[in-house]
């Protein structure tokens, strides 16, 4: 299946959670998903953007299915984190290290999820383009999406109703 790759540059987690809502509104139902990626002061924030139809079939899965992706990639790098099971979303050595959402949004579910910019016991912070790398070669698999990486459309950047645009780089 295809997906959207859509990076929207750095930016606080209020600005995130809006240009995500911006980008799920307008979505149709066969639309394609899409993975918006951002940069914020400590940690690397990311949404899935999926139509209902591509989502696991009972709502009480969708977080997990979401966050799957995240997990592996942390694992990828060393990291032994896991889906925190009460929602509460990715922890490691029983502390939360990101917090999740889940809501739906017009006809899609978006599951919002961030990365440490630095990982524990690391002495140097986590390259994006190494991270944004493995957690896209994870979504692929898990998922059995393929990416394009692109730009919002005119129709989701003026969706949102005061006219909010990201700032995208």
């Amino acid at each position: 299946m295809n997906a959207r790759w859509i990076r929207l540059g750095s930016m606080c987690m209020a600005d995130f959670e809006a240009a995500c809502e911006q980008l799920a509104r307008p979505q149709a139902p066969r639309a394609r998903p899409i993975v918006a990626w951002a940069q914020a002061q400590d940690a690397y924030l990311f949404a899935v953007i999926a139509p209902r139809r591509v989502a696991p079939g009972r709502p009480t899965r969708w977080l997990s299915w979401g966050l799957a992706p995240a997990v592996a990639t942390y694992r990828q790098f060393g990291v032994p984190a896991y889906f925190h099971g009460d929602g509460d979303g990715i922890a490691l050595h029983g502390r939360r290290i990101a917090a999740a959402t889940l809501r739906e949004i017009g006809e899609c579910v978006v599951i919002g999820a961030s990365f440490l910019a630095r990982f524990p016991d690391a002495c140097l912070a986590t390259p994006s383009s190494e991270l944004e790398q493995a957690f896209r070669l994870r979504l692929e698999a898990q998922h059995g999406w393929q990416f394009d990486t692109c730009w919002p459309s005119e129709r989701e950047r003026a969706s949102h109703p005061l006219g909010y645009r990201p700032i995208l780089s």
